[in-house]
């Protein structure tokens, strides 16, 4: 289930959009301000956020850049809603990164339509992933199929026939390894597009360029954006991990119910001895960040200053590998 942020100071606007977008199946959450919403984004990381410009404490400029720019730890749809209509505020808005704009009073059916675009888009990325790790678990099925053969056939070489089925299980778990090196690639090529982008539009804000100048540079902004790789890197790093130890979330969970996904990619990381800048990649957060969100973590699980995270995480790993 989506889960969908939306932010608008008018009461009966929002309630409207949120019984809409609940009736679709979607999980909203609500906001009335800026300054709330920019903090329940922070802390359940939607998949899509939708948000009014003009509003008390907050505008909407100002939650995009706060959660995209200053953040730089949230990449989902944004989408603004607002009654202005002139190019200079759309212009803006798109500058500052959102995806798309919504002109009140919008039908029931450009609200769904523009969700759904930007929700797929989104997943496009998750499921080129999925359809990798379903082409690497045929390959494991054929390649076990041919071992149980071997086995039933040859009951003399047995002890060959362990050492080819070891043999498989390391192959698979090099190409699971390979499956992750892909998932930290794709995160570094989309924060690099990222910042092209920004750069570019630093630049098209200068006074001094010359039409051509403006044209070329905003096409080159326009390519960018439209190659660049739409995904949540923390998203990305979960999927990746959980269809490589399945049981792992689960087991977490059971032990504290309340952790939240940066928690679990913390976790997660930890496990595969992912080192403090690999960590801060995927977060997108300064390294010293890193060992004072790992910090609070301890604590939020019970753990002592004595206690290692590592220490912890392992046991409860080989608990899950065991079940």
């Amino acid at each position: 289930m989506d889960t969908i942020l939306i932010i608008e100071d008018a009461l009966q606007l929002r309630t409207s959009i949120a019984e809409v977008l609940t009736a679709e199946g979607f999980q909203v959450l609500q906001a009335d301000n800026g300054i709330d919403g920019i903090e329940i984004a922070r802390e359940w990381q939607p998949d899509l956020i939708l948000s009014d410009i003009m509003m008390p404490g907050a505008d909407g400029y100002e939650v995009l850049k706060s959660l995209r720019h200053e953040d730089g730890q949230l990449q989902f749809p944004f989408i603004f809603i607002s009654a202005l209509e002139d190019r200079k505020n759309v212009r803006d808005g798109m500058e500052l990164g959102a995806d798309d704009y919504l002109i009140k009073p919008f039908t029931v059916d450009e609200l769904l339509k523009a969700v759904m675009v930007r929700l797929e888009k989104h997943r496009s990325i998750e499921m080129r992933f999925k359809l990798r790790i379903e082409s690497i678990e045929l390959e494991l099925q054929e390649g076990i199929a041919e071992l149980e053969g071997k086995f039933n056939s040859q009951k003399g070489t047995l002890d060959q026939v362990v050492a080819e089925k070891a043999k498989v299980e390391v192959q698979l778990k090099e190409k699971q390894d390979q499956l992750m090196q892909d998932a930290l690639r794709s995160i570094e090529i989309n924060s690099t597009l990222q910042q092209m982008s920004s750069h570019l539009t630093s630049a098209l804000q200068r006074s001094n360029l010359s039409e051509d100048q403006r044209r070329i540079l905003t096409d080159l902004r326009n390519r960018l954006r439209n190659r660049s790789i739409l995904l949540n890197n923390q998203t990305v790093f979960l999927f990746k991990f959980e269809q490589t130890y399945p049981n792992f979330k689960h087991s977490l969970l059971l032990k504290n119910s309340k952790l939240k996904k940066q928690d679990l990619v913390l976790l997660a990381a930890t496990y595969m001895q992912l080192d403090t800048n690999q960590l801060g990649t995927i977060l997108n957060i300064s390294s010293e960040s890193v060992r004072k969100k790992r910090y609070r973590l301890k604590l939020k699980i019970g753990l002592k200053r004595d206690q290692e995270l590592t220490d912890f995480i392992f046991r409860l790993a080989d608990g899950a590998t065991s079940n």
